[in-house]
């Protein structure tokens, strides 16, 4: 009969020289063969330092799922190499999430582990007390193979000391309790991390008391029974945390003496505009479908984008100023979807201004729940959210307009009249496909649509969009000879001079 302390408290490395048998796949293998060598016996501290010398030593980007972040990409690599847990503190929708699941792609895509063992324990060096029974009384060791290990442990006010942590019963061992049996032992999600990355999402929500039990997690990597017992599950994980800012709502405080534990790295909004977009790009789920293929030209995006760059920039912009807590990054992705499918359910594959909906109602369905406005302001989520995209367009329209040649403009205007169809004095332009072969029979004005496209003018849905854009440019920039109504623009004609 195994002795419980041998159980419990021994702690067993298994080399070579041991014999162990050990099968996978029902085969018997030897795990110090060069094919699996590189699959145990390594913490998961050691997998991330040969990642980011291998990565450096190739000059290549450690972190390509995150956008931009260079600096902060430097303060992770360095905090991972020291071993340190880190914690992102940030607002909603900037990449915590995502910056934890990138460092859970430098460990390797999978690992060998004991079967059956509920913390996919290394078959040289196990914790869990059924694994060490096994070796301990020289059964052979059945393997399988784990993929990469990154376990989401949510912040929740209502999270137990079970959830967390799990139940671990010593006594029950002592007992006579099977060692597999639930009431010995049953992992909570911290544990189910062991050899992997634990993200703690939202730590700031943990309730206080059990932030204590996280200290020694994640400067000595064990835990202890809900009764105080330490319990010597040296766990090899990489702990990653993340909190909103302080006066953030619904967060909690962080003890200090769990905030002395870990790298702080604050992660702010996208640089610019350009990885705005790029974030977008990336993370749209309509865009990745394979049964959709939309194509979302410059202007667009850049509309889509400057929409919610604004609503973060009080300085620059007077509507964000009546917001309290500004759209994230996931706002921009839900544009970007949204406009996705309404151009799809209308038979294209290029946006026209008019996806975005008749009363904007595209835009407020991305927005109007991702935002939150100052005490005492009279405008609704949805009109707020109305007023930034307003601003938007009126800002690439700006930049659409300052692309135009000067020396061109009037034979620009007097092309388009040509092209109109007569309307009490003026001429109307309808926004259709059909306009398209009007379009390039212009000079002037093809030559300035071709700007905008580059190489994609041959097709005729950019081409229309782009002469939308640049209409609208006019109509904003130049009222006096270009007004838009609903769909067409009314074209006024130059004066003779």
């Amino acid at each position: 009969m195994l002795n419980v302390e041998d159980v419990v408290y021994q702690n067993i490395q298994v080399t070579k020289r041991d014999g162990i048998r050990y099968t996978l796949n029902g085969r018997e293998i030897d795990i110090w063969d060069q094919e699996y060598r590189n699959y145990h016996s390594k913490k998961t501290v050691d997998y991330i330092r040969e990642a980011i010398i291998a990565n450096e030593k190739q000059n290549e980007d450690l972190f390509p799922d995150i956008v931009g972040k260079r600096r902060e990409k430097e303060l992770v690599a360095t905090a991972l190499f020291s071993g340190s847990p880190i914690m992102f503190r940030g607002e909603r929708g900037y990449g915590k999430t995502t910056f934890s699941k990138a460092i859970a792609k430098l460990l390797p895509e999978k690992i060998l582990a004991i079967k059956g063992c509920k913390i996919h324990d290394d078959p040289t060096t196990p914790i869990c007390f059924s694994c060490k029974s096994k070796i301990i009384s020289g059964e052979t060791i059945e393997l399988t193979w784990v993929p990469r290990i990154w376990v989401r442990i949510p912040g929740d006010p209502m999270l137990t000391t079970r959830q967390l942590i799990g139940g671990i019963s010593i006594q029950r061992i002592r007992e006579g309790y099977d060692l597999d049996h639930p009431e010995v032992f049953t992992p909570g999600k911290a544990l189910k991390a062991n050899r992997g990355i634990g993200y703690f999402d939202e730590l700031g929500a943990v309730p206080t008391a059990l932030q204590t039990l996280l200290h020694e997690l994640f400067e000595e990597q064990q835990v202890s029974t809900s009764e105080g017992e330490i319990v010597p599950f040296k766990l090899n994980m990489i702990e990653v945390a993340s909190t909103n800012p302080a006066n953030y709502r619904g967060t909690s405080p962080i003890k200090e003496p769990l905030l002395d534990r870990m790298e702080i790295i604050e992660i702010g909004p996208p640089g610019s505009v350009e990885e705005e977009i790029e974030i977008a790009s990336r993370n749209s789920f309509i865009r990745h479908s394979d049964h959709a293929e939309v194509v979302l030209p410059d202007w667009h995006t850049k509309i889509m984008a400057y929409t919610v760059i604004l609503g973060r920039s009080p300085k620059e912009c007077d509507t964000a100023r009546k917001i309290q807590s500004p759209p994230s990054c996931r706002a921009t992705i839900k544009l970007f979807d949204h406009l996705s499918s309404r151009v799809i359910r209308s038979n294209r594959h290029v946006p026209l201004l008019r996806d975005y909906g008749e009363d904007l109602e595209v835009v407020t369905l991305a927005l109007a729940g991702r935002i939150e406005l100052e005490y005492g302001v009279k405008e609704s989520k949805a009109e707020v959210s109305k007023m930034l995209f307003k601003e938007s367009l009126l800002k690439v329209a700006k930049e659409v307009y300052d692309k135009i040649p000067n020396d061109k403009f009037d034979d620009i205007i007097a092309e388009l009249t040509r092209v109109g169809t007569p309307r009490g004095g003026a001429y109307s332009i309808p926004i259709d496909l059909g306009s398209v072969k009007n379009f390039r029979g212009l000079k002037y004005f093809s030559s300035a649509v071709y700007e905008l496209c580059g190489c994609y003018a041959e097709d005729d849905e950019i081409f229309l969009s782009a002469a939308e854009i640049l209409l609208y440019a006019l109509s904003m920039c130049a009222p006096r000879y270009v007004v838009k109504s609903l769909n067409e623009f009314i074209i006024k004609k130059v004066e003779e001079k």
